[in-house]
């Protein structure tokens, strides 16, 4: 008899040192390797404009970046930012971005709970995104044109991503 060994839990942790972001940023090679439409990022400028000595933004928001892992690899990642500067708002938004992980909807389940938990601490009471780090960044979601190259500043998606932001409770 054959069978398949269950895939592990997800485990989610948050990136605390460099090692642990380079991680996150090399995440999505792995995701894409057979994707001829994808375009890798460059590695020094994805670590500079994270840099919170190198990029305002930093300055009036709080961040946080977090890796799932299966079996030892990782699998998934996500951002959650929160400007400080809203604190007045009526409504407080929170922000996700830098959203990759495989297809699975127990790694976005626990991705997006991870973040939104966090924000919620933070005062949050509704979350936007895919904002990688804001609006004045990539934003948004790839729903069509899977076979197009982006341009610059706009991302790239896997096409299992709307379906299951949408089951995470999330609508355009």
């Amino acid at each position: 008899m054959t069978g398949t060994k269950p895939a592990s839990a997800v485990t989610i942790r948050e990136v605390s040192t460099r090692n642990d972001l380079i991680e996150f940023l090399r995440l999505p090679a792995r995701l894409y390797r057979n994707d001829p439409a994808w375009v890798p990022p460059l590695l020094f400028e994805r670590l500079h404009h994270l840099d919170p000595r190198r990029n305002p933004f930093f300055s009036h928001a709080d961040v946080r970046f977090w890796i799932a892992g299966r079996d030892g690899l990782p699998v998934g990642r996500i951002s959650a930012q929160i400007e400080r500067t809203a604190a007045d708002n009526a409504i407080r938004e929170g922000h996700f971005g830098f959203l990759e992980a495989e297809d699975s909807a127990e790694t976005f389940a626990a991705l997006f709970g991870t973040a939104e938990a966090w924000l919620r601490q933070r005062g949050a009471r509704c979350v936007l995104g895919p904002f990688s780090l804001s609006i004045n960044d990539e934003s948004g979601l790839l729903i069509d044109g899977f076979a197009t190259p982006p341009f610059v500043m706009m991302g790239h998606a896997r096409r299992c991503y709307a379906r299951r932001i949408e089951e995470q409770g999330y609508a355009k």
